[in-house]
């Protein structure tokens, strides 16, 4: 513990990290490291926080799901999203991800 707070090895601590709950998504996306371009995960979705896990969801799939005190994520230097890297619960490898907030409104139909 630095300073009593408890951090995740690096990036935010777990208070930050569960102050992050319910905070609405645009995208989520993954640099794919044979190509080197980012592959887009899901669209429209959430941050959500429990007790014991950290998960993105977008459309209603888990786009990461970490162990809470495993996962690291910081947020990007404009603010407008975070990185975050862990063991993936669901697919049982390491992932690092990108997610970008969204304003937390949603569009039915756009004008063309």
């Amino acid at each position: 513990m630095i300073f009593g707070k408890h951090r995740n090895k690096s990036g935010m601590d777990i208070k930050s990290l569960r102050a992050l709950d319910k905070k609405p998504v645009k995208y989520v996306t993954e640099r794919d490291p044979e190509t080197c371009r980012e592959l887009k995960l899901g669209e429209e979705g959430a941050i959500n926080v429990s007790n014991t896990e950290f998960t993105v969801v977008c459309g209603g799939v888990n786009v990461i799901r970490c162990r809470l005190g495993e996962v690291m994520a910081a947020e990007l230097m404009n603010k407008s999203g975070l990185t975050i890297r862990g063991s993936d619960l669901d697919s049982g490898r390491e992932k690092s991800v990108t997610a970008y907030y969204s304003d937390g409104t949603v569009s039915a139909s756009r004008k063309r």
